[in-house]
């Protein structure tokens, strides 16, 4: 068991779209996932900076800085967590949608507590 404290967690998925192809989904994860809805959406690869671009435009985007006493997290882990994401996404097209949530993002790294690939059919 993952220890959850001075953690976010957020959700990182890529689905292949019949007309603009792969594309990559950041947002925060966990439970929170359906309740928060907030994501940010990109036609897929991703480089690093555009991952840290998507997550710095998520509403709750302030959650993963330093706040109310809990250090920042390391937001550079997430951002090539997703960019990798989604050059595997892109580079495999018979992926119809691969998940990962909770991906853990610490002030020391990430770590990805579930995943699910979907082939297509």
């Amino acid at each position: 068991m993952a220890d959850l404290r001075g953690g976010v967690e957020l959700i990182v998925g890529a689905r292949w779209d019949p007309r603009f192809g792969p594309t990559v989904l950041v947002g925060m994860g966990g439970t929170a996932t359906e309740v928060l809805r907030d994501v940010q959406v990109a036609l897929a690869p991703v480089d690093e900076d555009e991952a840290a671009r998507m997550l710095g435009r998520l509403r709750t985007a302030p959650l993963l800085g330093e706040h109310r006493g809990r250090p920042a997290v390391d937001v550079a882990a997430a951002a090539r967590a997703v960019a990798r994401l989604s050059e595997y996404a892109a580079a495999h097209p018979e992926i119809a949608e691969l998940e990962v949530n909770p991906l853990l993002i610490t002030p020391s790294g990430a770590t990805a507590l579930d995943a699910r690939i979907i082939k297509h059919r």
